[in-house]
């Protein structure tokens, strides 16, 4: 047992370590004794890793297992084990691929087995008993048989007799095969020594062994085994009872890895003395192992070769083996079976192995050839298949097939091998390396080409073509003409671009760079240099490639093409060489900037490559900038306290003239600036100083004001005071002094008013501006008449400024600024988010930094503001809550305390303050008389009625109330009520002081006390003065003795109670006698009940009548079987008809329809060959046809079409016009025809009928006749044919044997008349002339029946023809037709399942009506239209040609003229040629070039004035290149130098700002310290006074809102009696209540201040932990700013070093300078004079050549417009056909369409009054059902005040209780 124990343990460590590498997908199997595996009953492979059978044989080993409980558990373990391990496994790259089947992406194995099976040949022993002779041996264990002693006779005459023969063969199955009987193998007797091999033909992997011996097992014994066939042996385990005895030096116990060859004797020991088994497994299960599939793992279980070695037999007692027979026969080695566990070694390339050649396939037996996938090869699918290397060859590894992958040689190679090297360069990716490259390629995958080839981008790497040789121009190439061989930008490298020379560009280096001309080959740059600025040359050419001369871009000037126009910057490779500065208007002092950075000259604070942006914490001004304030001008009368309150000026008077007004607080934008307004009066005045004037200009003047009354002020004069005289010369100089006193009127219809005309004011100066209002009406005194002013604003007039006009741009921009009218919103007063985005992108930006010369600081108010960034526009800061003003530095008007978290309401009380306004400090309001507090909202203790405060009213039983309501708090002597006029609960009496009556417990009928009372309280009758009780629910009477409605009982009595009516909810409570009072029988049951209870629904009605439920039997009558009345009272299943189904009976059983019958459903019967299912349409019967059936049921050939479904169905093709229906004959195919109309098809009028169908009308009385005549020869017609027929059969004597036999007949009567007869020379001549007419009879006859014979072929093609005709016709009237019975079908359907869709589509219909009939209009206008173009076209045409022809020959005169110019041009040339080129071209010269031989100068024409002036400006372009990038340099450094000192400035303001609020905030924290402290104090001081712990007072105050009564109210009124009764059993009530008032009190006032100083120190901690942020924020910047300061210092440094270099460079540069400028300024003159020459030329030529051209291109252009206008008007005629005949189509369809329109509107109409009538009926019920939900509502009302009520009882049941503790 201990050893089984033991045994498991290790297996489940076993199980542990192996299953990590199995699939958690393997399913278990367990194995038979012979190798195979059984899932069941059957014998199946395993599909499982070369590890699971050491796994699965463990399962199977009853031995080691003997419990299946144990098994089941190490199966689990495995399992489990097996899960998780597979989710953890690395991928590597190339392997991990997944597919469904088997072996496609993951690993797979073949079959395990017992690898003795079908190798019986290949096991051999060195010792078997009776090969040679028979012998004796006997078994020692026999101890009860009297026979023990047996003979072994293994000669071959006794194979097949296992009792005789022992061989090796017997031990590889069970039972012998041909006998079943017991066999075993034997060695000879006394043998120490012996072993049994088995020899395998390939590899194979090897799990465990498993012996069963027939003897003692041996004493010592040895498993050995070889995987190279025999050549090496290698031991896996020793076995032996003494291990050091029989194997001396080998370790013993168990092995501590898996390569330990150690010594076991647990196998080796005496027992049993049979059927002793010995197990061996390859993986020793106490070791971990990591990686199952490891090589040494797998080097482990690979063999070819097993031999085990048995070296010492167990001798019982008999120490010394002798030579004795009688000893020797009881000794020997038996074995009954062997199992060698193990599978073909596939390394999981295989899921099965097939037999080696010469070995016999059995299916019982494991093969050795594996059937290899995964691209593999080999016995042992060990290798990769050929051009399969690109990954390395390794086994399948679970989840990872690591499949051989194809190798990528892109087409052109059939061979590859596997580089380790290049496998490990690539990262594990790729390892295969192509053999053999064809196709001109080469390279590991043959993906490059060539040397001096290069692949083709435009082809695919696979295409054969794809390597091209270079074709390099040898004339500009280097590295003898190679090319790149492939495309890499990132490299540089291009395919197919050759290796060009230094000046030589090129795919193909066949021409010249930009920038050099004069291509050679003997050149060793190529080409020569131009002189040229190549960023400043068109197209970055630089000079022309054969001329060398330049052409510079639209905005470049200079010789060379080197220089920026004025106002323009950066030469680059723009297409105009140079940018605009583009500068802004305003921002900017001109249009100037630096021509290297674009950088203009800015206003003050102004920033941008154009100055069009402020600086960081600066703003540009809004046209409003200059508004002065009304509240803060000098006035007549300015003094109030409002003023007071937000530091206003005062001055001597007495009238309050300062209005400040509160923002809006629902987000509503304020109509006001500033703090309010000033209020003026008759004969007031107020005085604006203005002293902040930037700009010489006219600004407007604008009033802002509020009138206060109907009416305008007609008289206020604007008085313009300036303190000196106008500057005559300056803008204003047109100012006349009479401008400056304006008389305007206010508007009471306005809100602001502008004067005329505008003043103009100077920089500089000071001036005052006095609005004096005079009477508001000359007509009418109004001393009270006032109005209030907001301000004075001085609006500049943007449109006088320079940039808005004296060019188109500026007229266009002041243009753009008066149509978006961008200035209006600054009048007005409105918010910039009104202002077009226009304005403010492209004008007030400029406007604010050109009026106002500068941009302002932003001056954020730190406390105030979230940032000291404000607005870029206007300058509004981020304000806080309720901060207002530009810089956020003031509470809004109604705020207060002005801090870090902005300001406060004042929330000053409507009623207790004279308004919302308070101090700016303390908050305090101005409170009426007999209030007091902050917010002037309270009254004194034991007063109330704020603010009329008066004392509180409590009947002497309280002594305070609450200040708002004056409801007594805690009242005494039982009372209750606001007045505590009122008894509790419980009790009656009058508490008044008046009346004085004391509360006493309620009688009803007795008291509490008694335990027969039903009344919770009562209440005093002011009359009688005696007890009224308030029953509880269900008792009633004046003492609560009988019972209420809808209750039943006996409650006179005591003992008696009322109970309620069990209707189960099915009455109307509210109605009397709803049951009987004494026992309960309901009597009046609603919602269709009935009962004893109501319990049950009504006949005809079924539900759930216990919840009101019961709904009326609706069953369908169609479907419902009208014998039987009603439905199930529960289910309301319906009675129905047979075969039909459904609650309500309104449906057929599958596979039926017809309901509407009224006798039940009939079956559908549909065709199981044409249709789909035997289910077909409920309402029609109509089955679900397959395709080419139809019929109902599908059993004929499907709409519209003839025939057998089941051969062929053809299509009817019925003409839908002319058929009755589309569906024809199904037999014959033929058309049902309307009358008039023929035809198979009824497409064509029938006999009869003239005109074109479907419009046929009779032919009349004509017709008849020629019927007649037709219908006679047509019967002689059919009659010849007839006889034509019998021609064919007989011939034509067959046909005309009568006329033969008559003409014979008269033949041979002449012949018997010239016999009997004299003939007379007359008689002859007669006879002669009848012969000659019936000769012409017959003649004529026979052209006669010639024309017959043709009429007949032509009357039967005509038939013919008329047939095929009339088929077609009448298949096209059946298809129209069965199309009309479709529409009228589905018309119909549609009608009865939607009539307002029947309605929409009727309307459709009329519009598609309207629609094509609006076409047909509109295409007579297209007539009309393309009518009159095309007469247009035709004289257009006309006089076009006049008009051509002319031109045609002024275009002749003029190239004439040319050509005699270009000859001129030709004789002086050559003499051009040589001052500027160096050579006398005539045209051109072979080295020099010429004018127009695509160069001029060259290496050796260095006396040429191309190649002097070159060579200059080239030294001078490197100069100023030189000095260019030493000055950017230079900017970029002093750049950074000023930025870390700005952000050096920021860092030390930010760290004062935090120092600032760390003091403030320490400050504040210290007071709330102290107030904390005394608090804390006051609480110990309370709390050790004795009393209620405070853990009591919180665990019962918890306790209590736990509570949740869910009581009845029998039950609460049960509770009540039971504390009354308690509270009665106290007599010092008073006194416990007494001495706990005053702790109560000071409890709760100590709880206001807890909650108070929480309530700071929660602010203060949020105060500190800002603080604390800030800091932080204020460390990180001085951090910051410490590192810019340091970098900047370096950067300053650096510069120096920087410039000093500068220095010394610039001196040279400037020597060399000087000296290339002499030399320069010596060619230019000369220069200039040829260039200006030149280009005069070259133009003369270009104008002659454009000339030539334009005149061609206009004579093709005229012969085009000819040809396109014929095509035209061609395509026009066309169009105007098929418009006419499709306007025709559309309004016959718009006629038939209109028709069935209005048959469809008409029965819609009649629909819709049906609806009608129903929508009443349904309104109906609607009302009935808002009557309902109004009940419904009142009982919720009902049920709310009952809840209430049962609060406010709660309530106070929870008041005594706490009371009580």
């Amino acid at each position: 047992m201990q050893f089984t124990h033991i045994c498991g343990l290790c297996l489940l460590i076993l199980l542990a370590v192996v299953c990590s590498g199995l699939s958690s997908e393997q399913p278990h199997y367990d194995y038979n004794r012979d190798g195979t595996q059984s899932v069941g009953d059957q014998s199946v492979p395993l599909p499982t890793g070369d590890l699971t059978p050491v796994v699965e044989s463990v399962l199977s080993d009853e031995s080691v297992l003997s419990d299946e409980g144990q098994r089941q558990a190490v199966r689990t373990r495995a399992k489990t084990y097996r899960t998780s391990s597979s989710s953890t496994r690395v991928i590597r790259p190339g392997y991990g691929q997944r597919s469904s089947q088997p072996c496609d992406q993951s690993s797979c194995y073949p079959a395990t087995g017992n690898l003795l099976i079908g190798r019986e040949k290949s096991l051999s022993a060195t010792s078997t008993c009776g090969l040679y002779k028979r012998e004796r041996y006997c078994i020692v264990s026999h101890l009860k048989d009297r026979k023990k002693c047996f003979w072994c006779d293994s000669r071959p005459q006794w194979d097949g007799s296992p009792q005789y023969s022992h061989k090796i063969d017997n031990i590889v199955y069970r039972l012998d095969p041909r006998t079943q009987r017991r066999s075993w193998w034997q060695s000879e007797n006394g043998l120490q020594d012996a072993s049994i091999q088995l020899n395998l033909e390939a590899e194979f992997h090897f799990t465990h062994l498993i012996i069963k011996f027939r003897t003692f097992r041996p004493a010592a014994m040895l498993f050995e085994r070889s995987f190279d066939f025999g050549k090496t042996w290698k031991v896996y385990r020793y076995f032996a009872y003494d291990c050091a005895e029989a194997f001396p030096g080998i370790p013993q116990g168990p092995p501590s890895s898996i390569n330990d060859v150690v010594c076991e004797s647990r196998y080796s020991a005496v027992e049993p003395s049979t059927e002793g088994e010995v197990i061996f497994r390859v993986l020793p299960p106490n070791i971990e192992i990591e990686n199952p599939y490891s090589d040494e793992v797998q080097n482990l279980l690979k063999i070819t070769n097993l031999r085990v070695n048995f070296t010492k037999l167990h001798t019982l007692g008999d120490q010394l083996l002798d030579n004795r027979r009688e000893i020797k026969e009881k000794y020997y080695y038996a074995i009954y079976d062997m199992v060698v566990r193990g599978s073909c070694s596939c390394y999981g390339h295989a899921s099965r192995c097939l037999p080696l050649p010469g070995v016999e396939d059995r299916a019982d037996m494991v093969h050795g050839r594996c059937e290899c996938t995964h691209n593999t090869i080999g016995l042992n699918c060990q290798k990769c298949q050929d051009f399969f290397n690109d990954l390395p060859w390794r086994p399948a590894v679970g989840k990872e097939s690591n499949a051989c992958k194809k190798c990528n040689c892109n087409n052109h190679a059939s061979l590859c091998h596997f580089d380790p090297q290049v496998y490990e360069d690539t990262g594990s990716i790729s390892g295969g390396v192509c053999d053999d490259c064809t196709h001109n390629t080469q390279g590991r995958n043959c993906e490059e080409c060539l040397p001096f080839y290069f692949q083709d981008p435009n082809r695919d790497i696979r295409d054969p073509e794809i390597c091209q040789p270079c074709n390099c121009d040898t004339r500009g190439s280097l590295d003898n003409a190679i090319c790149d061989s492939r495309t890499d930008i990132s490299g540089g490298l291009i395919a197919g671009r050759c290796h060009c020379k230094t000046n030589v560009g090129g795919l193909k280096c066949d021409r010249c760079k930009a920038g050099y001309w004069n291509f050679s080959s003997e050149n060793p740059d190529g080409c020569q240099t131009c002189s040229c600025d190549l960023l400043g040359t068109v197209n970055n050419l630089g000079c022309n490639v054969l001329t060398g001369e330049c052409s510079c871009k639209r905005f470049v000037t200079g010789r060379d093409c080197n220089q920026c126009l004025p106002q323009h910057y950066g030469l680059s490779e723009h297409p105009d060489g140079c940018q605009p500065c583009n500068c802004d208007r305003g921002g900017s002092l001109d249009n100037n900037c630096d021509v290297i950075s674009g950088q203009c000259k800015c206003r003050p604070h102004v920033s941008g490559r154009r100055c069009d942006i402020p600086e960081e914490g600066y703003y540009v001004a809004t046209l409003n900038y200059l508004t002065y304030e009304a509240e803060l001008a000098r006035g007549s009368e300015l003094y109030c306290e409002e003023a007071s309150l937000y530091d206003f000026r005062k001055s001597s008077g007495s009238n309050c003239q300062v209005v400040i007004r509160e923002p809006y607080r629902d987000g509503q934008v304020t109509t006001w600036t500033g703090l309010g307004f000033m209020r003026v009066f008759e004969g007031s005045y107020l005085e604006f100083e203005i002293e902040n004037i930037e700009t010489d200009m006219e600004y407007d003047l604008v009033i802002r004001y509020e009138p206060q009354f109907r009416g305008d002020w007609e008289n206020v004069m604007v008085t313009i005071e300036r303190p000196e005289p106008i500057d005559a010369n300056g803008p204003c100089g047109n100012s006349r002094p009479i401008d400056d006193q304006i008389i305007v009127s206010l508007p009471d219809s306005r809100r602001q008013v502008t004067l005329f005309p505008p003043v103009c004011l100077e920089a500089g100066k000071r001036y005052k501006v006095r609005v004096d209002f005079r009477r508001s009406n000359a007509r009418t005194d109004s001393p009270s008449a006032s109005v209030l002013v907001d301000s004075i604003m001085l609006i500049p007039r943007a449109e006088k400024l320079p940039f808005y006009s004296g060019s188109p741009e500026g007229d266009s921009l002041r243009y753009e600024y008066e149509r978006y009218r961008c200035s209006e919103s600054f009048y007005e007063g409105q918010d910039l988010a009104t202002v077009p985005e226009v304005c403010k992108d492209n004008h007030l930006d400029s406007i604010g930094f050109y009026v106002y010369g500068q941009a302002f600081s932003c001056q954020c108010d730190g406390t105030g503001s979230y940032s000291s960034i404000c607005s870029s526009l206007g300058g509004q800061c981020d304000c806080k809550t309720n901060v207002v003003g530009r810089r956020c530095d003031r509470c809004a008007p109604g705020t207060y305390g002005f801090g870090p978290e902005g300001c406060k309401a004042c929330d000053c009380s409507p009623v207790g303050a004279l308004d919302n306004f308070c101090e700016q400090q303390t908050g305090q309001c101005k409170c009426r008389p007999n209030t007091y507090g902050r917010q002037c909202g309270e009254c004194q203790p034991g007063f109330w009625n704020f603010p009329n405060c008066q004392r509180c009213e409590c009947n002497g039983h309280a002594d305070t109330c609450d200040s708002y309501t004056g409801v007594c708090h805690q009242c005494r002597d039982n009372t209750t009520g606001p007045n505590c006029a009122l008894c509790v609960q419980g009790f009656y009496g009058d508490p008044r002081l008046d009346v004085g009556i004391a509360c006493r417990l309620c009688p009803c009928p007795g008291t509490r006390d008694s335990g027969h009372s039903f009344a919770a309280h009562c209440s005093l009758d002011p009359r009688t003065k005696d007890v009224i009780c308030e029953c509880e629910e269900g008792y009633a009477g004046s003492r609560c003795d009988v019972c209420a409605d809808n209750y039943f009982g006996n409650p006179e009595i005591p003992g008696g109670s009322c109970r309620s009516c069990n209707c189960n909810n099915n009455i109307d409570i509210s109605r009397p006698g709803n049951c009987n009072a004494r026992t309960g029988e309901c009597n009046q049951c609603l919602f269709n009940t009935f009962g004893f209870y109501c319990e049950r629904c009504q006949p005809g009605f079924y539900g759930d009548a216990l919840n009101q439920q019961c709904r009326e039997c609706v069953c369908n009558i169609l479907g419902t079987n009208q014998s039987i009345s009603v439905c199930d009272h529960e289910t309301g299943q319906c009675p129905c008809l047979p075969n039909v189904l459904g609650l309500e009976c309104n449906s057929c059983a599958p596979n039926h329809w017809k309901i509407a019958s009224g006798e039940g459903c009939e079956p559908c019967a549909c065709d199981p060959v044409g249709s789909f299912s035997d289910q077909c349409n409920e309402f029609d019967g109509i089955c679900e046809c397959r395709p080419g059936f139809g019929g109902r049921q599908c059993n004929q050939c499907q709409s519209n079409f003839y025939g057998n479904p089941r051969i062929e169905c053809l299509a009817c093709n019925c003409n839908f016009e002319g058929s009755e229906t589309l569906q024809c004959d199904h037999d014959t195919g033929r058309c049902k025809c309307l009358e008039g109309i023929g035809g198979n098809k009824c497409d064509v009028c029938a006999r009869g009928f003239t005109g074109r169908a479907p419009r046929c009308h009779p032919c009349g009385e004509c017709f008849d006749n020629w019927d007649f005549i037709l219908t006679e020869l047509k019967e002689r017609t059919q009659a010849l044919i007839a006889a034509a027929g019998e021609i064919k059969q007989t011939g034509a004597t067959g046909a005309y044997s009568h006329e033969f036999e008559s003409m014979e007949e008269k033949i041979n009567d002449v012949k018997d008349i010239l016999l009997s007869a004299n003939l007379t020379s007359m008689s002859l001549v007669s006879l002669e002339n009848l012969i000659q007419e019936l000769s012409a009879n017959l003649t004529l006859a026979a052209t006669e029946l010639q024309g017959l014979e043709e009429g007949v072929d032509n009357t039967t093609q005509r038939i013919s023809l008329a047939t095929n005709a009339l088929a077609d016709l009448r298949l096209q009237a059946e298809e129209l037709r069965n199309q009309a019975g479709d529409l009228k079908e589905k018309a119909t359907k549609l009608q009865e399942a939607n009539v307002e869709g029947a309605l929409n589509l009727t309307r459709y219909a009329g519009e598609r009506s309207r629609d094509a009939q609006e076409r047909a209009e509109f295409t007579q206008v297209i007539v009309s239209e393309s009518e009159r173009n095309r007469r247009r076209t035709e004289n257009l045409l006309l006089h076009a040609g006049d008009r051509f022809n002319r031109t045609q020959d002024e275009n002749e005169a003029k190239l004439a003229q040319l050509s005699y110019t270009l000859d001129d041009m030709d004789i002086g040339m050559p003499d051009l040629n040589e001052q500027v080129c160096d050579r006398r071209g005539d045209p051109c010269d072979t080295y020099c070039g010429g004018a127009g031989c695509g160069k001029c100068g060259g290496l050796s024409c260095n006396d040429g004035l191309v190649n002097t002036a070159e060579l200059a400006l080239k030294f001078a372009d490197d100069a100023e290149e030189t000095l260019k990038k030493k000055e950017a340099s230079a900017d970029e450094l002093l750049r950074g130098v000023s930025s870390a000192k700005r952000q050096s400035d920021i860092a030390f303001d930010l760290a004062k700002m935090a120092f600032d609020l760390t003091f403030q905030a320490r400050n504040m924290t210290d007071s709330h310290r102290a107030a904390i402290t005394k608090l804390l104090e006051e609480i110990e001081e309370y709390f050790n006074i004795p009393g209620a712990k405070p853990k009591e007072i919180r665990v019962l105050a918890e306790e209590v809102l736990a509570l949740d009564i869910s009581l009845r109210p029998e039950q609460i009124t049960d509770l009540a009696e039971r504390i009354t009764f308690t509270i009665e059993s106290l007599t010092n009530i008073d006194a416990i209540i007494d001495a706990t008032r005053n702790d109560l009190d000071l409890a709760v006032h100590l709880k206001e201040r807890a909650d108070q100083a929480k309530r700071k120190a929660e602010g203060t901690l949020s105060v500190a932990e800002r603080v604390v942020e800030a800091l932080n924020e204020a460390g990180a910047a001085q951090e910051a700013a410490e590192e810019a300061v340091l970098k900047a210092s370096d950067d300053i440094q650096a510069t120096q070093t920087h410039l000093t270099q500068i220095a010394s460079e610039t001196s040279v540069a400037q020597a060399k300078a000087n000296s290339s400028l002499k030399e320069v300024q010596e060619l230019e003159s000369r220069v200039e004079k040829v260039k200006i020459q030149y280009k005069i030329n070259q133009r003369h030529l270009e104008d002659t050549t454009n000339a030539v051209s334009q005149a061609a291109l206009k004579a093709q252009r005229a012969a085009n417009d000819a040809k396109q206008l014929e095509d035209q008007y061609l395509n026009v005629a066309e169009m105007l056909q098929i418009k006419a005949e499709a306007a025709e189509q559309a309004r016959i369809r718009a006629e038939e369409l209109k028709k069935r329109a209005n048959k469809l509107a008409s029965e819609a109409f009649a629909k819709l009054a049906t609806l009608k009538e129903m929508e009443g009926i349904f309104q109906n019920n609607e009302n009935i059902l808002e009557n309902y939900e109004e009940q419904i509502r009142l009982m919720e009302i009902s049920m709310v005040e009952y809840h209430e009520y049962i609060s406010e009882r709660t309530e106070f049941y929870a008041t005594c209780d706490s009371g009580t503790r």
